[in-house]
């Protein structure tokens, strides 16, 4: 039972450590309006959606850059329920990196870019007016 329960802190652990980096703000509405209004402002962006729901929050399709080094990168919007007027959301930015030669290879792990994370949360605030 030791090695599972270091398993599950080291789970929880991994949890938190992402859980900091994503940027999160609270808006004076209900879940419902405030999901509406962040997918109609990311669609207005230019962001392709690549799945969108309440429950699960919004995913942008990559965005890819570079030529031979490749980045690409998306976002994940999600909302938390904090009561019938209040709604948290939090927003994550996420990068991936490939080489792409003769053959394209895999994209890497997706790591958390909290410096874009902060930018798109505040850049979300500020274009809603909140």
């Amino acid at each position: 039972t030791m090695i599972r329960n270091t398993g599950i802190v080291l789970l929880i652990g991994a949890a938190c450590l992402y859980a900091d980096q994503a940027a999160s703000f609270s808006h004076g509405a209900d879940l419902d309006t405030v999901y509406q209004a962040v997918l109609n402002q990311v669609k207005k962006d230019g962001a392709e959606i690549e799945s969108a729901s309440k429950d699960a929050g919004i995913k942008t399709a990559v965005a890819v850059t570079g030529h031979y080094k490749q980045t690409g990168s998306f976002l994940e919007i999600t909302f938390i329920s904090d009561g019938p007027s209040q709604t948290t959301v939090r927003v994550t930015a996420y990068e991936e990196k490939r080489y792409k030669g003769l053959k394209t290879e895999p994209w890497s792990a997706p790591k958390v870019n909290e410096k874009e994370s902060q930018a798109e949360a505040e850049k979300l605030k500020q274009e809603l007016g909140w």
